[in-house]
């Protein structure tokens, strides 16, 4: 066993509750401390995507179904986002954001950009698209 290279999923561990830890103080310092890092995700998606199911929405974000639905539901209460039914299909809800919702953006945006640079400290472009491409076939070996 190589300690040096074997301890990938223990170092991305590390950094993923690092990361969820920033964000949740972020959130908590631009007035959003009802929100999970989690719920970022799907609002950002929300932002790119308009009006996404929630498969497609658990899709977009890699996540499954029924933790969307809940996630989502939580940011319908507090008044982010919306469910409407799909005009073809009655069993199917489209998920949109109100006008609160939009409003996020700028802030969320903010929190985004302060995580990559502290993600990113001292580390030049050509390594930063290095480590993006190796997560990216970690990633796809699942």
């Amino acid at each position: 066993m190589n300690f040096e290279t074997d301890i990938i999923i223990s170092l991305i561990s590390r950094i993923r509750e690092k990361s969820s830890r920033f964000i949740a103080s972020e959130l908590k310092r631009v007035g959003l401390g009802d929100l999970k890092p989690i719920h970022g995700d799907i609002l950002l998606a929300l932002f790119q995507h308009e009006a996404p199911t929630m498969k497609e929405l658990a899709v977009i974000i890699d996540r499954k179904k029924s933790t969307v639905t809940t996630l989502v539901e939580k940011l319908v209460r507090l008044g982010y986002a919306k469910k409407n039914q799909d005009i073809n299909d009655s069993r199917i809800f489209r998920i949109s954001l109100t006008d609160n919702g939009q409003g996020l953006k700028d802030r969320l945006i903010e929190i985004s950009v302060n995580l990559l640079d502290r993600v990113y400290t001292e580390m030049p472009e050509k390594e930063r698209k290095q480590v993006v491409k190796s997560l990216n076939r970690i990633n796809d070996n699942w």
